[in-house]
């Protein structure tokens, strides 16, 4: 999947692909989640949202399965 750049504080990019209805997002602390059965209507509403954080809090991150594919990448310092 092409991730796209997000322009929000928490979510560096997200992704999404129609034939499985598989939302993927990046959270801007290295974070990469799966969200399973997202609609199109969904997907094209959390891109075209002001708020894609709100939107994405509100209407995707409780409402879908949620598969973590990625863990944040945390300093040793």
């Amino acid at each position: 999947m092409k991730r796209h750049p997000l322009t929000c504080r928490a979510l560096r990019a997200a992704a999404y692909d129609p034939n499985s209805s598989v939302l993927e997002l990046e959270h801007s602390n290295g974070r990469v989640e799966q969200y399973l059965g997202v609609p199109p209507k969904t997907w094209q509403a959390f891109l075209m949202s002001h708020e894609q954080e709100h939107y994405f809090r509100e209407h995707i991150a409780h409402s879908y399965l949620k598969i973590t594919i990625e863990h944040a990448h945390h300093s040793r310092f």
